[in-house]
């Protein structure tokens, strides 16, 4: 089954626990490019999928990548990339640094725990000291 995976710029925790995963399950990765309208640049989108290529090429895994461009938001991208591919796991990342001291989840982590119809691991991003 596949394990999907929000990427944003860069490499993030989320994409690390996710490449790991599909490697040990012998998985499917599926990384999801989402975009706003108006932060659509397709020459950005080019070159990111192209570091993004090269990345999951190297960990040698199945692996595909979707690009969403819109106003639809992130966690209603991932729900219905989900329910197309069939998914089976969903791995997003959380904050580097809780504020104040308090774990606060994202609004848009906290609607993917409600919405998305398969399980979802969250990881908290390294903090660097």
């Amino acid at each position: 089954m596949p394990i999907v995976v929000p990427v944003n710029q860069g490499i993030d925790e989320a994409l690390t626990s996710a490449i790991e995963l599909a490697q040990r399950q012998d998985h499917k990765l599926i990384a999801l490019l989402h975009r706003p309208l108006h932060e659509y640049d397709q020459d950005f989108v080019d070159q990111e999928i192209d570091a993004l290529t090269d990345q999951l090429d190297a960990a040698d895994i199945a692996f595909s990548i979707e690009v969403r461009v819109g106003e639809k938001d992130l966690a209603t991208h991932i729900s219905e990339l989900v329910t197309k591919e069939k998914a089976d796991l969903v791995v997003v990342s959380l904050a580097r640094k809780p504020v104040n001291g308090k774990l606060l989840l994202g609004s848009q982590i906290q609607k993917l725990l409600v919405e998305c119809p398969c399980s979802v691991l969250v990881v908290r991003e390294k903090v660097n000291v």
